[in-house]
């Protein structure tokens, strides 16, 4: 089973009016999810450095009415382009195996976050003989939850997430 990110999100008790962040939102199905979550008056920000799927995302939104979305072409490693301390929940899914500098972009992650504020990481568990990211590339749960501790994030529980992927919450 692959994931779907509505109960995944379900676990983040957000409510209509939260302002929350996807980092790699890709195509969008945690966005889409997202903004349907906090409702037309919560904010969701979708951030990829891939600008090319930020237009793909930019056409589904519309498609699906949704307004409460703002899209950002940004590097997590480098900035995030949003308010210190101005958001709830920041999801970052398939993402942490593509990045070179781990630590900054949870630092810049943690530095949007409200206190309190939660984030979802969500990541392969595994290869999977090619179905995931390649070998050397997978970051395990384990090193996830270290990544996130050192990072001074508080972990709150793990969430089943398929039979391919591992999911964690925490706590800026």
């Amino acid at each position: 089973m692959f994931l779907t990110p509505e109960h995944l999100i379900k676990e983040l008790n957000l409510k209509a009016g939260d302002k929350v962040l996807e980092v790699g939102s890709g195509s969008g199905a945690f966005t889409i999810s997202l903004a349907r979550e906090v409702g037309s008056i919560g904010q969701v920000y979708a951030l990829d450095i891939h600008r090319d799927m930020l237009h793909t995302l930019a056409d589904t939104l519309l498609k699906f009415n949704l307004l409460n979305v703002d899209i950002i072409w940004a590097d997590i490693e480098k900035e995030t382009k949003i308010d210190a301390y101005s958001l709830d929940a920041v999801v970052i899914s398939n993402v942490l195996f593509q990045l070179t500098n781990i630590d900054k972009a949870l630092k810049n992650i943690l530095n949007v976050l409200k206190p309190e504020g939660v984030i979802l990481v969500v990541d392969w568990s595994a290869s999977f003989g090619g179905i995931g990211p390649k070998p050397d590339y997978v970051i395990d749960e384990e090193t996830a939850e270290k990544l996130l501790i050192k990072n001074n994030f508080r972990i709150v529980k793990r969430l089943p997430a398929g039979k391919y992927h591992y999911a964690i919450m925490a706590r800026a």
